[in-house]
Parts: C-alpha cells; structure tokens; sequence
C-alpha cells in the first residue's frame, strides 16, 4: 500500500514554472537547429541539381557541336530510312571533302531519283522531267535535319538541351539529345549521336504528348579515309550556275504582312514567283526557321469573284493549311503543330 501511494503522489505531482521554461526553451533549441539543418539541405540540395542540370545542358551542347563538325568534316555513306505518318523514303549520302571543299550527294532510293548535290554552300537539285538548278544557302528542302547546319546558340534561345544517356542504334553504341521546346508551339527533337564519330544515327521529331510524328533512321554507315569517288567526280561536273533567291522580293515591298510568328522564328528566304506550270499567276513565297525546323507561307491574290475552301490536315510533322483572307489564298506548310499554323494564318493582314 505505501509502495501504490507513493507511485499516485509521483504520477499526480506537477511540474515546477522552472522546470516547464526549462523544457520549452530545449524544444525551441531543439527545433532551430532542426530547421537550420534542414534548410542548409534544401539549399545544397538545389544548388546541386541546378549545378547537374548546368552540366548536362553543357555536355549536350558539346554533342550537338560535335555532331556539325563530324557530319561537315568526315568522309562518309550513310542509308537512312525517313518515316512520315505511313511513308517511308529510302536515301543514301554521300559526303565528303575533296580539294578542301565539302561535298555531299543526297538520293532518293524510292520514285523517280530525285538526287541533292552541295558543292560548300551552293546546293544543285535534280529531278527526272524538270531542268536542273542551283542556289546558294545553307538550307536544303531535302530530308536531313536542318540542325546538322544551324547556328546553335540561336537555337538555345527557343529550346532546352539534355543529354539523356547511352543508347544503341543500327547496331552501334549512341548517346541521346533531346532538345526540348521552351512552349508549346513547336515540336521536340530527339536526336542519336554515334559515340566514335559523332554522326547522325537516328532522329525524331517529337510532340509535347511524347508521340513520335517522324523519324530518321539510319541502317548503315561507313567512315572512311578518303572521299568516295562518287564525290571526286561531283567536284568536277559542271552544274548550272547557282542563284541568291534569299530575301529576293523583301517583306517590306510586300502589300501584306505577318502580325504573328513564334518566337525565334524569322525570316529566311522571301519570294515573289510565277505558279509552277504557269506564266500568269504570281506567288509570294515566305520561309520562316527557328535554325530546327522550317516552315512556308504561300500568299497569292484571287482573281475576282473565285472563292477557296478552307483545307488542314496533318501528315506525320507536317501541317498543312489553307485559307482565304479576303481576296487571298493563304498557304501554311511545314513542320509545326495545326494550331500554330493556324495562328500565322489568322496573323496575317494588309498594309494600309
């Protein structure tokens, strides 16, 4: 019995003013030094992330520096595949330097032959049935990535660059770039660089769902020594004479205009032609790139009383959108989402 009253009066005994501040002013220390700890974390924590993702923009950025020099400065085949929604395009390159110029031969395995010759920076096209011709830029219609050739610290500013990991195409050990659009107005790229060389291997273009729209897929490749001969004989044909068709007809001698184009994007061929298969029916012709991806607007004035109904579809990356604006049949072509495409178009007035 004294045994349970002593242990009732410890039990119901209460604390001392002293001893309970005492208690408190421990939780308080306690607490401080729980916070201090966990934020000196937090803080290096961050600053370690930040300090990664620094590191991998960079390393990706060298990948995509090595890729140019690699597919500029190399002597090499190359057959790809281009899938586009449900086509595919069978090309083999060529590419080399001979005489200290670069030369490159591009054709089509699939339809009639069309084949692309560059000669540095001078581009000759050549199709069955259509005379041959030559102009002078760094931007070909043709199937390979125009980033191969783009100024990328201009593509910095509208895309984000992460190297990813290690990957194996056609066979061969790669490393993946992504590069990554800062909106949501244009598409992503993915991009497999060959660890030896540097060279293409795959591409992708990419939407913001994570679809794949089309791809380049490489199956073979060669690196060698000395130019094909293929190349050597190129260097010495003679080819038509190129053309400046860059900024021919300038905007400003436009009676239109374009109020709207993503950001990044400018202009960088601009023309005023006749229709193919006519000599009456005047176009002008405005190709706008962000140093990824182009894409074209065509502008051609109606005759009187004739009407075009509106037509967007999608194939693959490419959207296609045609519309009339007043008296104007507005063309958009290119690889961008529709509805990009289809805010150009609405961009679109005449200059008073």
């Amino acid at each position: 019995m004294i045994r349970l009253k002593q242990l009732n009066n410890l039990t119901n005994t209460q604390p001392t003013q002293s001893a309970t501040n005492q208690v408190r002013s421990n939780n308080h220390q306690h607490l401080r030094a729980w916070w201090f700890v966990f934020l000196r974390a937090s803080i290096f924590s961050l600053l370690f992330v930040h300090l990664g993702l620094k590191a991998n923009n960079n390393e990706a950025y060298d990948w995509l520096l090595r890729m140019q020099e690699s597919s500029q400065s190399l002597n090499y085949e190359i057959s790809f595949v281009v899938v586009n929604g449900n086509k595919a395009d069978p090309w083999r390159w060529f590419h080399g330097l001979v005489n200290e110029h670069e030369v490159e031969v591009l054709t089509a395995l699939n339809g009639p032959g069309q084949q692309l010759i560059r000669k540095n920076q001078v581009i000759t096209y050549l199709q069955p049935e259509q005379p041959a011709y030559s102009i002078k830029d760094t931007i070909t219609d043709g199937p390979l990535p125009e980033i191969i050739r783009a100024n990328i610290e201009q593509i910095g500013l509208s895309y984000d660059f992460h190297l990813v990991g290690k990957s194996r195409v056609a066979g061969l050990p790669a490393r993946l770039v992504r590069i990554i659009a800062k909106d949501n107005l244009r598409y992503n790229y993915w991009l497999w660089l060959h660890e030896e060389t540097g060279l293409l291997l795959k591409s992708a273009i990419v939407s913001e769902e994570g679809e794949a729209l089309e791809q380049l897929q490489v199956s073979n490749i060669q690196v060698f020594n000395e130019p094909s001969e293929i190349l050597t004989e190129v260097e010495k044909a003679e080819l038509p004479e190129a053309v400046m068709i860059k900024n021919s007809a300038p905007m400003q001698n436009m009676n239109w205009q374009i109020g709207w184009v993503p950001p990044g994007f400018e202009p960088v061929k601009v023309d005023r032609h006749f229709l193919y298969g006519t000599n009456k029916e005047l176009v002008d012709y405005v190709m706008l790139s962000d140093g990824v991806v182009w894409f074209s607007i065509y502008l051609r004035q109606m005759k009187s009383g004739e009407s075009v109904k509106p037509v967007a579809f999608n194939s693959g990356a490419n959207s296609y959108l045609t519309q009339q604006i007043q008296q104007a049949e507005v063309t958009v072509i290119g690889k961008i989402p529709a509805e990009t495409a289809q805010r150009v178009v609405n961009a679109i007035s005449w200059k008073e």
